[in-house]
């Protein structure tokens, strides 16, 4: 489906997702892929910007706190995220079991 996508001549692409990433920086890409084809052209590319993100041990975490800070930034505009809280105010709070 996503090589189908992508041969359509369009002057503007959307990517609408409920589903939140699942830390996998290959998704991601993706998804980047899908939107700005120019810009993220490569994954390989893509993985050796934050690749050090996903094997920083936890005694590296000043690292990869910087390296997640980064990646923040890159996906800063192509984001827009919105709280249910936000959006469904009249949907009752949460209850934990």
């Amino acid at each position: 489906l996503s090589q189908v996508v992508r041969v359509f001549d369009t002057q503007n692409r959307l990517l609408i997702t409920g589903t939140p990433l699942q830390n996998n920086l290959r998704e991601l890409w993706a998804l980047l892929n899908f939107l700005l084809p120019d810009v993220f052209s490569s994954a390989d590319d893509f993985d050796s910007w934050f690749a050090s993100v996903e094997t920083a041990s936890e005694s590296d975490a000043s690292t990869k706190n910087e390296l997640v800070t980064q990646l923040h930034a890159v996906l800063k505009p192509f984001l827009i995220r919105r709280l249910k809280s936000d959006v469904a105010t009249d949907l009752p709070p949460k209850k934990e079991t």
